[in-house]
Formats: structure tokens, sequence, C-alpha cells
């Protein structure tokens, strides 16, 4: 009797602390920051290197879209796109892109393959450390669709379309790492037709804001700056194409399947290509140095057009506080959206080393083998195109981690200061549009009490 009762009361404070965990949880993913549900997501599934590939082509989905908005997208004081990307995503369109997602070939399978690779693999190493409790939790609270996923898969349908044939293969790594800002596929809609001063990027747009003055000097620094990150980018795409020679000699090697055409590097091989990236590397730190005095430089005009516009803006003209709208409202989205690709980059990062996914991937793939067996006939052959695409993915992972990294937070740096320039000729409208409020009221009442004042005569 007494061991029942002692059964039962662990089982209940069990019980309890499960409903605490679930609870605690729930309410956080309900939160509006979709960095920090990513962050509690990423903890609720099993810890697979495949998660973690998609989660980073997710955040070089976010870093190319920032491209798009930052230097794709003509502009103009009546654009409409800067409203379309700023808004948030809404339960019809999460439904759409959900549905759209399922159709591809790791969303089509997953929930296949998750209880099995949850019972060889278990749960991440946050959730682990509560117990069954928190093992229990992860498969409650397990999303198939990340916070960020849907966010990034939101912009594509904005800037490709609602129709899927056109939409870049988004969670298919490129093997070769060169311009790596760039979609390698999918064919981009018109969304929008700007009249009137219409400006070829933001960056041209906030130039033009600037007192006349300044602006011959801010174009001509602006094209310094990204010429310095197009040289940063091609040596890092360098260095990554290196190292990925040596992973993909160190799979194929240490696989028992025969590859066609393939010959293993010999020691003398395998030596050059690290005295290669050594080299590259010594490139690398050189170019990035050169690229951030240019960027320090094409800062330095920002701030002083900052100091300028402080003591003569223009606010009388609409389309140019219109136009300051649209640039801000683009310039805080890149900011947010590449806060959010840092956010996928470091869990993915931090979950590979917290979780041992690397030293795990055997397992993993030997996971994938005994779940095909449950994988309907039907859905065969995109379960085979999602185990090549981990495999390939897997090789790539990490330069398109460092790569994704470097380039979300320039881009953050640069939204940063095209904010600061739209943010103070914002406030300069508000400004005047209140001091014209309180004028307008004060008149309308001195109105009124003179018309009282005659009646009384």
């Amino acid at each position: 009797m007494k061991h029942k009762l002692e059964s039962k009361v662990k089982n209940m404070k069990i019980s309890q602390k499960l409903v605490i965990v679930a609870t605690a949880i729930a309410a956080f993913t309900m939160t509006g920051c979709n960095a920090l549900q990513e962050g509690l997501a990423s903890q609720m599934e099993v810890p697979t290197l495949e998660n973690q590939a998609n989660r980073v082509a997710i955040g070089m989905t976010i870093v190319r879209e920032n491209n798009i908005m930052a230097f794709k997208m003509p502009i103009s004081a009546d654009a409409k796109w800067p409203a379309m990307v700023a808004k948030d995503i809404n339960d019809t369109e999460k439904t759409f892109i959900n549905n759209a997602l399922m159709e591809g070939p790791y969303f089509s399978t997953v929930h296949y393959t998750k209880p099995i690779q949850r019972k060889m693999l278990g749960s991440g190493a946050l959730m682990s450390q509560l117990g069954d409790y928190g093992n229990i939790t992860s498969q409650l609270l397990d999303q198939t669709v990340s916070p960020l996923t849907y966010r990034a898969i939101q912009k594509i349908t904005i800037f490709y379309g609602d129709k899927k044939q056109n939409w870049p293969n988004v969670f298919d790594y490129d093997g070769s790492l060169s311009n790596f800002l760039e979609f390698k596929d999918g064919k981009m809609q018109d969304i929008d037709s700007p009249t009137g001063d219409v400006y070829k990027t933001i960056g041209d747009a906030v130039i033009s804001l600037a007192p006349v003055n300044m602006q011959k000097d801010l174009t001509l620094a602006n094209e310094e700056m990204l010429q310095g990150f197009a040289e940063v980018a091609a040596v890092q795409a360098t260095k990554g194409e290196l190292e990925t020679k040596l992973k993909v000699n160190m799979v194929k090697n240490n696989d028992k399947k025969e590859y066609a055409g393939f010959a293993p590097l010999t020691a003398e091989e395998k030596l050059d290509i690290e005295y290669e990236i050594a080299a590259t590397e010594t490139i690398i730190k050189e170019k990035e140095s050169i690229a951030n005095e240019k960027e320090a430089i094409y800062f330095e005009l920002l701030d002083q057009a900052v100091i300028a516009l402080e003591s003569d803006i223009n606010v009388d003209d609409e389309n140019y506080v219109k136009l300051a709208r649209n640039v801000n409202l683009v310039a805080n989205e890149i900011q947010v959206s590449s806060t959010e690709a840092y956010t996928t980059f470091g869990l993915a990062l931090g979950n590979i080393g917290a979780n041992n996914v690397v030293l795990k991937f055997p397992t993993e793939l030997e996971s994938l083998v005994v779940a095909k067996a449950y994988i309907p006939l039907n859905l065969q052959s995109k379960y085979d195109e999602r185990v090549a695409r981990l495999v390939k993915n897997a090789v790539y992972l990490l330069p398109n981690i460092f790569i994704g990294t470097y380039y979300a937070n320039k881009q953050s740096n640069l939204a940063e200061k095209y904010e600061s320039v739209t943010k103070i000729i914002l406030l300069a409208y508000e400004v005047k549009a209140e001091q014209e409020a309180e004028a307008k009221k004060a008149a309308d009442e001195a109105a009124e009490a003179a018309a009282e004042e005659s009646k009384l005569q």
C-alpha cells in the first residue's frame, strides 16, 4: 500500500513538472519574437544534422531575401512592396505555406521518420536534462515547420508568387558556394510598379534623401563599399570550395559505397589544399580589412548626412517623406531579418556542438534506412531525394554558416545606417505635424472663443 502511494505521488510530481514545463514552453511560443520562438523550437526537435541543415538553409534564404530587398527591388515614394515585406504573417498565409511545404521531400516524409529517429537519437541536450518529462514535452511541442521557416517562405511568396514551381529550391545547398547572395533558381515576379522618382535600390534612395552637396560622395563611397564586400565574398567562396574538396574526399573515402569517377586525394594533394586554405584565410583577412575601411568611410558620410539633415530637412515635400517612410520600412525589416538569420546560424552551430550531431550522423543515416520501410510507395522517390540532399548538404553545412553569418552582419549594419537617416526625416515630419495640429487646435479654439464673445455682445 505504501509502495503504491509513493509511486502515485511520484507520478503526480512528474505530471506536475510536465505540465509546468509544457505550459511555460507553450506560453513562450506564443510570444511575438520569431527568433526566440525558433530557439525554443530547436530544443523540441530531434537532434539531427538534417534539422540543422534545414535551419541553415532558412538562414541562407533570409540573407538572400535581404539582398533582394536591399539591391534588387526598385523603390519610390508610392512603392507598395515595402509594406508587403514588413507585414506580419496571417493564419491564411501560414496554412498556404504549410500545405506548400508538405509537398517537398523533407516535409512530406518527416512524420514517418520522426518517431524512429527520436527513439534512436533521443531528444536535444537541454530537454534530455529534464529526464522523461523533458523528452515527452519535446514530442508534444515539436513543430514540423519552424517559426522562421514560415517567415522566410512568406517572403518567397511575395517575391516569387504563389505558384510553387516558380520558387527557388531553398533547402538544396548550392555546391559551388559562389555568388552566395543569389538564389540559383526560381522565377521572380513583378510585384510592384513604382511611379514618379524611382530608385534602383534603397541605397540609391537613401542617397537621394541626403543633402544634394553630399550625394556624389555618398554614391562613390557606396560603390566602393559594395565592391569591397564582393571581393571578400569571392575569396570566402574559394575557401569554401577548397574545404568542400577535403570534406567530400573524407566522406567518400569513409563510405563503403563506390562512386563512379571518384579518385581519392593523395596525401600530397590534401596537403596542397590545406596550404591553399591557409593562404586564402590570409587573403580573406586582408580583403575584410579593406572592406571594413570602405564601409567605415561610407557610414561616416551617412552620419554626416544625418547631422546635416537635422538642421535642414524638407518635410514639406510629401513624396520626400513618403520615400523616407518606405526606405525606413525596408531597412527595419532587413535588420529584423538579419537577427533572425543570426539566430538560425547560431542555433545550428550550437546544436551541432551540444548534441554531437556530427558524431551521431552515422546513426542518423541508419535511422533513415530503418524508417524507409515505413514510407508509403508513392513517397519513396521523395524520400530518396531527401536522403541524397541531406548527404550533400552535410558537406556544405559549415561553410554556409560562416559565409551566411558574415553577410547577415553586414546587412544589419547597413540597414541600421539607412534607418538612422530616414528616422531623422520621419521624426522631423512628426514634429511638424504635431505643431501644425496644435496650431490648428489653437486657431479653432480662438475662433470658437471669438464666436462666443460675438454672441454675448
